[in-house]
This record gives structure tokens, sequence and C-alpha cells, in this order.
């Protein structure tokens, strides 16, 4: 018999709960822990051997995707997402998850997630997940790359549909993110890196730790000295690159300007 050796992430313990439910009634997993959080999470793969990580995506401290950049080298366990906004599963399987729940969900479509999980881990264990082979798998696996067209904020019990081609620049502060429009800005809860991967990088690029700029939105850009550059957006407003981006900004308008 297997030895799945598997570890349930969510912030909710309600949720949590349901998930580790389930999964008793396997007797090929072994629950290894119950996460809180990325950071639990993290300590425990590093602690010890994970098969499996049933991880949510909308987490503090630390999202589901980040917690994905950070599997030490050498123990990366699969994963399924598990997660009430469907507008995360192409990056879900765009970071090799093997599948994505999504909230509310049924006992049997759990238990076909985790069938499929148990596949991979067969695969993974007989050395059969190999070269080409798991490129031909993971092709399969993998919805095509879409980039985030609408981004979707709720205000005070109103929806908002944004086009991101009417956002001129996004400004990170504390736990939100500033969408700015011409007409007026949005509030959004999300991390820089997140929504940073959502958007397509040939048009918003990173000019600072805090600051995303849309280039379809740029009416100048100048080097203002102190290896910093100063884009003039097309509402009139400013945004100052950081230090640390000065090389990659400089080379973004290398090419734009060779084109």
């Amino acid at each position: 018999m297997r030895n799945i050796r598997t570890i349930v992430v969510d912030d909710e313990p309600a949720a949590r709960s349901r998930i580790v439910t389930l999964l008793g009634a396997d007797p090929e997993v072994r629950l290894v822990a119950e996460c809180r959080n990325g950071i639990e999470a993290l300590s425990t793969i590093r602690q010890e051997p994970v098969d499996l990580v049933f991880l949510d995506v909308q987490m503090p401290q630390l999202s589901g995707f980040e917690v994905v950049d950070k599997f030490p080298s050498g123990q990366t366990p699969f994963v399924i997402f598990v997660t009430a906004h469907d507008r995360y599963a192409t990056k879900a399987f765009d970071v090799h998850a093997v599948d994505y729940l999504l909230k509310p969900y049924d006992d049997d479509r759990f238990y076909t997630s985790l069938a499929r999980a148990k596949d991979f881990i067969e695969m993974r264990e007989n050395k059969m997940l190999t070269g080409r082979l798991m490129d031909l798998v993971q092709d399969h696996m993998n919805t095509r790359r879409e980039y985030t067209q609408v981004i979707v904020i709720k205000e005070k019990g109103r929806e908002y549909r944004v086009p991101v081609k009417d956002v001129l620049f996004i400004r990170a502060e504390g736990n939100y993110l500033i969408l700015q429009t011409k007409p007026r800005h949005y509030l959004l809860r999300m991390t820089m890196n997140m929504v940073e991967t959502d958007l397509d990088p040939s048009v918003f690029v990173r000019v600072h730790r805090s600051f995303m700029v849309n280039m379809t939105h740029v009416r100048n850009t100048r080097y203002s000295g102190n290896n910093e550059f100063l884009f003039t957006m097309s509402n009139g407003q400013h945004v100052l690159s950081g230090r640390s981006y000065k090389e990659s900004i400089a080379k973004l308008l290398t090419h734009q300007n060779g084109d």
C-alpha cells in the first residue's frame, strides 16, 4: 500500500477540516500536517518529504502561488489548488498544478482530483515522467496561456469590471493595489507579484517594487539621473522608477527604439 504524505494548507479551519475528513477515507494517504498559512506549510516541507499539497490560493502573508515559488529545491510536491475564485485557474496550471478545486466542490470532484494526483505520484516514483514525456503530459494538462483582460473589483457592495487596457499604472499600497485609470482609481486586495503574473509582460512593465506601468499609456520617458527613469503617463501623472530597475528599463527602451 502506498503512503502518500500530504499536507493541507488553508487559513479557514472549516475548509481544512473538510479536506482532512475526505482524506481520512483513503488508506493510502497519510496526513503530515494541517497548516494555517504558507509559512507553516514551507516549514513542514523543509522538515520532511511531502508528496501532495492541498493549497488555498488566497491566504494572509503568502498566497498559494508565492508558497509554490518558495518550495525548497529538490523538494517539490504535487499541488492541488483549492479556492473559491475561478480567476486563478489558468495561473494554477501555469505553475504545474495537478488540479484546481473550485469551492464549493462535492465529494466526487474531490476524489477525482485525488486520483489524478495519485497517478502523477506513481509515475514520478516509477521514473516514467521524465524528459519529453513530462513535457507532453504537462502540455495536455495546461490550458493555453491567456493574460487577464478584465479585473473584477468589489467596492462597497458594487462590482466593477475594469478592462486592463484602461489601467495606466498599478501602485502597491500596504495590502492593496491601486489601479489608476483616467477617470478614477480602484482598490484591489492583491499582491503586486500575483497581479504581475496575470498581465501581459509586453504591456505591463514593473518599473519599481511598488509600481507597474502600462506602456501603451506612456507618453514620455526620460532618464532623471541617479539610476532612475521618469515616466509621464497619458493623464499627465508621473511614475519614478526604482534604482534597481535601471538595467531592465534601459534594455526595454533600447529594444523599443530599435524597433
